[in-house]
């Protein structure tokens, strides 16, 4: 008897405000619904409207929970420094993802967040953000916000993983080349998070927990990188704990 997939919960994106007169689009980059097909998983999206006090039904119904990128996370939610930079913030989508979140610790439900994925982790775990990296981190030696011309699979700079982490042990390698598309990062982990990575200035790129099954973020985008096995390893390793 064939093995039934593993059915993985992606809550959509939703960008700038069209107006009143446009609709108003959830979506979700096609590159996160490629990775878990070939690693193995069926992708269920979310919508943002999906009501809130049914979320349990997600929980039932799927596997794991996959925390995508997008816009901002509220600056009010943690606390932290309103800045110019910030935007494309859906208080609703915040929300959603932080109710999951901690539905996810509670039933060690599987999860894997990817840029604003790990971000919302760990505001949802009592953490805090850098509103905007390139104000708060004088320290910073490179540009972490790549602009829209660059590929989405171009290799910016290394990131130093941390023995002794699940990230270490999926990945199996010290450092690894990251591509990078965040103005915003971990600057105190919440909550029963550890730090698994940095990136070669020192900024966090990747938290997770290890007190649960699987509950891992990374600030770079694997999803983008599907043509290199290290990054790939990170969707497999998620997609076979949801089995």
């Amino acid at each position: 008897m064939t093995q039934k997939k593993p059915k993985i919960a992606i809550v959509c994106h939703r960008g700038e405000d069209p107006g009143p007169n446009r609709v108003l689009p959830d979506s979700l980059g096609t590159t996160y619904v490629t990775s878990v097909i070939k690693a193995g998983g069926l992708p269920f999206l979310i919508p943002l409207d999906f009501p809130m006090e049914e979320l349990d039904v997600i929980r039932e119904s799927c596997d794991g929970l996959l925390l995508s990128g997008g816009g901002d996370v509220e600056t009010k939610r943690y606390g932290g420094k309103e800045h110019p930079s910030v935007g494309c913030v859906w208080p609703i989508r915040d929300e959603i993802e932080s109710r999951l979140f901690r539905l996810a610790l509670e039933t060690d439900w599987p999860v894997f967040g990817i840029c604003r994925g790990v971000q919302i982790m760990n505001v949802a775990a009592g953490g805090k953000l850098y509103s905007d990296i390139p104000d708060q981190v004088p320290t910073v030696r490179f540009v972490h916000a790549q602009t829209t011309a660059v590929p989405r699979d171009f290799l910016v700079h290394e990131v130093n993983i941390q023995r002794g982490t699940l990230l270490h042990d999926i990945i199996g390698k010290d450092s690894v080349k990251v591509n990078s598309f965040h103005h915003q990062a971990v600057s105190v982990p919440g909550d029963g998070m550890k730090v698994n990575a940095y990136s070669e200035d020192g900024i966090i790129e990747g938290i997770e927990n290890p007190d649960h099954p699987f509950v891992l973020g990374v600030q770079w985008h694997p999803e983008c990188l599907q043509q290199y096995d290290e990054h790939m390893k990170l969707f497999r390793a998620f997609v076979n704990r949801c089995k």
